[in-house]
Protein backbone atom coordinates (compact mmCIF):
# COMPACT_ATOMS: atom_id res chain seq x y z
CA UNK A 1 0.00 0.00 0.00
CA UNK A 2 1.43 3.41 -0.79
CA UNK A 3 1.93 5.72 2.15
CA UNK A 4 1.18 9.52 1.48
CA UNK A 5 3.31 11.26 3.62
CA UNK A 6 0.84 13.79 4.52
CA UNK A 7 -0.99 11.37 6.26
CA UNK A 8 1.46 10.03 9.03
CA UNK A 9 0.69 10.26 11.98
CA UNK A 10 3.59 9.15 14.31
CA UNK A 11 3.45 8.16 17.94
CA UNK A 12 6.45 7.16 19.05
CA UNK A 13 5.17 6.20 22.18
CA UNK A 14 2.77 8.75 22.11
CA UNK A 15 5.79 11.40 23.35
CA UNK A 16 3.87 14.85 22.98
CA UNK A 17 5.99 17.11 20.76
CA UNK A 18 7.46 20.68 21.76
CA UNK A 19 5.40 23.84 20.81
CA UNK A 20 5.96 27.54 21.21
CA UNK A 21 3.78 30.12 21.06
CA UNK A 22 5.34 34.01 20.97
CA UNK A 23 8.31 32.75 22.58
CA UNK A 24 7.15 30.79 25.37
CA UNK A 25 7.63 27.22 25.54
CA UNK A 26 4.31 25.62 26.50
CA UNK A 27 4.80 22.55 28.79
CA UNK A 28 4.93 18.71 27.65
CA UNK A 29 0.64 17.82 27.26
CA UNK A 30 -0.43 21.21 27.74
CA UNK A 31 -2.69 22.28 25.05
CA UNK A 32 -2.24 24.93 23.27
CA UNK A 33 -4.57 27.91 22.87
CA UNK A 34 -3.69 30.06 19.86
CA UNK A 35 -5.26 33.62 18.94
CA UNK A 36 -7.38 33.84 15.60
CA UNK A 37 -4.82 36.43 14.29
CA UNK A 38 -5.69 37.11 10.88
CA UNK A 39 -2.37 36.14 9.34
CA UNK A 40 -4.03 32.90 10.47
CA UNK A 41 -7.07 33.18 9.31
CA UNK A 42 -6.43 34.47 5.77
CA UNK A 43 -3.27 32.67 5.34
CA UNK A 44 -1.34 35.79 5.64
CA UNK A 45 2.06 34.79 7.15
CA UNK A 46 5.44 33.23 5.76
CA UNK A 47 6.73 29.59 7.37
CA UNK A 48 9.85 27.95 7.14
CA UNK A 49 10.72 23.93 7.57
CA UNK A 50 13.53 23.14 9.24
CA UNK A 51 15.21 19.43 10.35
CA UNK A 52 16.84 19.17 13.25
CA UNK A 53 19.84 16.75 13.76
CA UNK A 54 20.46 15.96 17.57
CA UNK A 55 18.82 19.12 18.15
CA UNK A 56 20.72 21.00 15.94
CA UNK A 57 18.93 22.78 12.96
CA UNK A 58 20.33 22.14 9.40
CA UNK A 59 21.73 25.61 7.53
CA UNK A 60 20.08 27.18 10.14
CA UNK A 61 20.86 30.95 8.73
CA UNK A 62 19.99 29.56 5.25
CA UNK A 63 16.40 29.04 6.43
CA UNK A 64 16.30 32.62 8.40
CA UNK A 65 17.81 34.35 5.22
CA UNK A 66 15.05 32.54 2.90
CA UNK A 67 12.13 33.74 5.76
CA UNK A 68 13.12 36.89 5.93
CA UNK A 69 13.12 36.89 2.27
CA UNK A 70 9.88 35.58 2.02
CA UNK A 71 8.69 38.18 4.82
CA UNK A 72 9.66 41.12 3.13
CA UNK A 73 8.48 39.74 0.27
CA UNK A 74 4.83 39.86 1.17
CA UNK A 75 5.49 43.20 3.51
CA UNK A 76 5.50 41.56 6.97
CA UNK A 77 8.68 42.88 9.84
CA UNK A 78 11.34 40.56 10.43
CA UNK A 79 13.23 40.16 13.36
CA UNK A 80 15.76 37.64 12.98
CA UNK A 81 17.87 37.65 16.28
CA UNK A 82 13.88 37.24 17.82
CA UNK A 83 13.34 34.00 15.53
CA UNK A 84 17.25 32.48 15.70
CA UNK A 85 16.64 32.70 19.59
CA UNK A 86 13.75 30.90 19.80
CA UNK A 87 14.30 28.11 16.88
CA UNK A 88 17.57 27.69 18.83
CA UNK A 89 15.69 27.13 22.18
CA UNK A 90 12.78 24.69 20.99
CA UNK A 91 15.52 22.63 19.38
CA UNK A 92 17.43 22.43 22.10
CA UNK A 93 14.37 21.41 23.85
CA UNK A 94 12.75 19.15 21.59
CA UNK A 95 11.57 15.63 22.43
CA UNK A 96 13.73 14.00 19.73
CA UNK A 97 16.51 15.56 18.45
CA UNK A 98 16.30 14.21 15.45
CA UNK A 99 12.84 15.74 14.22
CA UNK A 100 11.51 18.42 12.16
CA UNK A 101 10.83 21.92 13.18
CA UNK A 102 8.12 24.06 11.28
CA UNK A 103 8.43 27.57 12.14
CA UNK A 104 5.56 30.32 11.46
CA UNK A 105 5.21 34.32 11.57
CA UNK A 106 1.77 35.78 10.57
CA UNK A 107 1.24 39.63 9.58
CA UNK A 108 0.32 40.40 12.92
CA UNK A 109 3.80 38.71 14.63
CA UNK A 110 2.37 35.78 15.59
CA UNK A 111 5.09 33.76 15.85
CA UNK A 112 4.50 29.33 16.36
CA UNK A 113 7.42 26.72 16.20
CA UNK A 114 6.13 23.37 16.32
CA UNK A 115 8.45 20.03 16.41
CA UNK A 116 6.56 17.29 14.27
CA UNK A 117 7.58 14.02 13.35
CA UNK A 118 9.55 12.77 10.66
CA UNK A 119 8.69 10.95 7.14
CA UNK A 120 8.72 7.39 6.97
CA UNK A 121 11.52 5.89 4.65
CA UNK A 122 9.94 4.70 1.53
CA UNK A 123 11.91 1.37 0.48
CA UNK A 124 9.94 1.02 -1.88
CA UNK A 125 10.12 4.57 -3.56
CA UNK A 126 7.75 6.95 -4.12
CA UNK A 127 4.83 7.73 -6.73
CA UNK A 128 4.16 10.89 -8.24
CA UNK A 129 0.86 12.17 -9.45
CA UNK A 130 1.12 14.87 -11.93
CA UNK A 131 -1.61 17.83 -11.50
CA UNK A 132 -1.81 21.08 -13.50
CA UNK A 133 -0.86 24.14 -11.46
CA UNK A 134 -0.08 27.86 -12.22
CA UNK A 135 2.29 29.68 -10.11
CA UNK A 136 1.13 32.52 -8.84
CA UNK A 137 3.06 35.56 -9.79
CA UNK A 138 2.39 37.88 -6.95
CA UNK A 139 3.78 34.82 -4.42
CA UNK A 140 7.16 34.37 -6.71
CA UNK A 141 10.09 33.44 -4.18
CA UNK A 142 7.82 33.64 -0.77
CA UNK A 143 7.28 30.57 1.26
CA UNK A 144 3.77 31.95 2.71
CA UNK A 145 1.36 30.44 4.63
CA UNK A 146 -1.14 30.38 1.22
CA UNK A 147 -0.55 26.55 1.09
CA UNK A 148 -4.49 25.92 -0.03
CA UNK A 149 -3.45 25.02 -3.38
CA UNK A 150 -0.38 22.52 -2.17
CA UNK A 151 -2.52 20.81 -0.26
CA UNK A 152 -5.16 20.35 -2.84
CA UNK A 153 -2.85 18.84 -5.02
CA UNK A 154 -1.27 16.56 -2.32
CA UNK A 155 -5.14 14.98 -1.85
CA UNK A 156 -5.28 14.18 -5.00
CA UNK A 157 -2.34 12.56 -4.97
CA UNK A 158 -3.76 10.40 -2.56
CA UNK A 159 -6.93 9.68 -4.02
CA UNK A 160 -4.76 8.54 -7.36
CA UNK A 161 -2.83 6.17 -4.99
CA UNK A 162 0.21 7.90 -5.11
CA UNK A 163 2.74 9.34 -2.18
CA UNK A 164 2.21 13.04 -3.37
CA UNK A 165 1.91 15.45 -6.34
CA UNK A 166 3.99 16.54 -8.89
CA UNK A 167 3.42 20.15 -10.38
CA UNK A 168 3.37 20.89 -13.59
CA UNK A 169 3.00 24.34 -15.40
CA UNK A 170 -0.94 23.97 -16.77
CA UNK A 171 -0.23 25.36 -20.24
CA UNK A 172 3.46 24.42 -20.94
CA UNK A 173 3.30 21.04 -19.61
CA UNK A 174 6.46 22.27 -17.84
CA UNK A 175 7.62 20.04 -14.95
CA UNK A 176 8.20 22.39 -11.82
CA UNK A 177 8.12 20.71 -8.31
CA UNK A 178 5.90 18.55 -5.77
CA UNK A 179 3.96 20.54 -3.14
CA UNK A 180 6.13 20.44 -0.20
CA UNK A 181 9.38 19.33 -1.86
CA UNK A 182 11.52 19.80 -4.67
CA UNK A 183 12.55 17.47 -8.24
CA UNK A 184 15.49 16.52 -9.44
CA UNK A 185 15.88 14.10 -12.46
CA UNK A 186 18.74 12.36 -13.96
CA UNK A 187 19.79 12.46 -17.80
CA UNK A 188 22.98 10.08 -17.99
CA UNK A 189 24.99 11.03 -14.79
CA UNK A 190 23.56 14.73 -14.92
CA UNK A 191 21.78 16.20 -11.88
CA UNK A 192 18.82 18.50 -13.38
CA UNK A 193 16.52 20.79 -12.16
CA UNK A 194 14.07 23.40 -13.30
CA UNK A 195 15.19 26.81 -13.42
CA UNK A 196 14.13 29.07 -10.12
CA UNK A 197 12.33 31.62 -13.03
CA UNK A 198 9.96 29.05 -13.49
CA UNK A 199 8.38 29.85 -10.08
CA UNK A 200 9.71 26.73 -7.92
CA UNK A 201 10.98 27.12 -4.24
CA UNK A 202 14.63 28.31 -3.87
CA UNK A 203 14.97 25.13 -2.17
CA UNK A 204 17.93 25.17 0.46
CA UNK A 205 18.34 21.05 -0.12
CA UNK A 206 18.46 21.87 -3.77
CA UNK A 207 21.05 24.13 -2.70
CA UNK A 208 22.83 21.71 -0.73
CA UNK A 209 22.58 19.19 -3.59
CA UNK A 210 24.95 21.79 -5.66
CA UNK A 211 27.18 21.43 -3.13
CA UNK A 212 28.12 17.99 -3.76
CA UNK A 213 27.02 17.72 -7.28
CA UNK A 214 27.24 19.87 -10.40
CA UNK A 215 23.42 20.97 -10.80
CA UNK A 216 22.18 21.04 -14.67
CA UNK A 217 19.27 24.03 -14.91
CA UNK A 218 16.94 22.58 -17.72
CA UNK A 219 13.39 23.20 -18.71
CA UNK A 220 11.58 19.49 -19.33
CA UNK A 221 7.70 18.94 -20.21
CA UNK A 222 6.46 16.03 -18.02
CA UNK A 223 6.25 13.65 -21.30
CA UNK A 224 10.14 14.17 -21.80
CA UNK A 225 10.30 12.45 -17.68
CA UNK A 226 10.17 9.17 -19.52
CA UNK A 227 13.55 9.95 -21.25
CA UNK A 228 15.20 10.67 -17.96
CA UNK A 229 16.88 7.84 -15.94
CA UNK A 230 15.71 8.29 -12.50
CA UNK A 231 14.50 11.22 -10.01
CA UNK A 232 14.47 12.17 -6.27
CA UNK A 233 11.98 14.45 -4.26
CA UNK A 234 14.47 16.28 -2.20
CA UNK A 235 13.69 18.35 0.96
CA UNK A 236 15.11 19.66 4.25
CA UNK A 237 12.88 17.19 6.19
CA UNK A 238 12.80 13.94 4.01
CA UNK A 239 16.79 14.80 2.56
CA UNK A 240 15.79 12.84 -0.41
CA UNK A 241 13.36 9.81 -1.59
CA UNK A 242 13.44 7.92 -4.79
CA UNK A 243 11.03 8.10 -7.49
CA UNK A 244 9.33 4.71 -8.68
CA UNK A 245 6.88 6.06 -10.93
CA UNK A 246 5.31 9.18 -12.85
CA UNK A 247 2.10 7.84 -13.05
CA UNK A 248 0.76 7.87 -16.29
CA UNK A 249 4.70 8.71 -17.75
CA UNK A 250 6.75 6.17 -16.83
CA UNK A 251 8.45 4.15 -14.14
CA UNK A 252 11.99 4.23 -13.21
CA UNK A 253 14.31 1.47 -12.29
CA UNK A 254 15.22 1.62 -8.18
CA UNK A 255 18.92 0.03 -8.71
CA UNK A 256 19.95 3.13 -10.93
CA UNK A 257 23.41 3.28 -8.87
CA UNK A 258 23.36 6.92 -10.49
CA UNK A 259 20.57 8.10 -8.35
CA UNK A 260 21.68 5.79 -5.35
CA UNK A 261 25.16 7.95 -5.33
CA UNK A 262 23.59 11.34 -4.94
CA UNK A 263 21.16 10.26 -2.21
CA UNK A 264 23.71 9.13 -0.21
CA UNK A 265 26.23 12.03 -0.72
CA UNK A 266 23.25 14.20 -0.28
CA UNK A 267 22.30 12.07 2.62
CA UNK A 268 26.14 12.99 4.25
CA UNK A 269 26.38 16.14 3.48
CA UNK A 270 23.11 17.07 5.60
CA UNK A 271 24.44 14.76 8.48
CA UNK A 272 27.71 16.50 8.05
CA UNK A 273 27.46 18.85 10.78
CA UNK A 274 28.20 21.72 8.91
CA UNK A 275 25.44 23.57 9.47
CA UNK A 276 25.29 26.86 7.29
CA UNK A 277 26.18 25.22 4.06
CA UNK A 278 24.61 26.28 1.13
CA UNK A 279 25.33 28.43 -2.27
CA UNK A 280 23.24 30.42 -4.74
CA UNK A 281 22.13 27.90 -7.49
CA UNK A 282 22.49 29.39 -10.79
CA UNK A 283 19.09 29.62 -13.00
Amino acid sequence: MVLNPRQFVQNRGMTPLRLMIDGVLLPEGETPVIPLDDGFVRGDGVFEGMRLYDHVPRTLDAHLDRMERSAAGVSIPFDRAQMRAEITEISDAATHGDSALRSMLSRAGLRVHREEPLIPEAPDGWVLHPVDHRVTPLLIGAKTLSYAANMQAARLATAAGANTALFVEADSQAVLECPVASLVWFEGNDVCAPPLSAGVLDSITRRLLAEVTDLHIRTRTLDELADADGALVISTVVESRTVREVQGVCTYDLANARVAEIAAALHEASRSGDQDRARTVPV
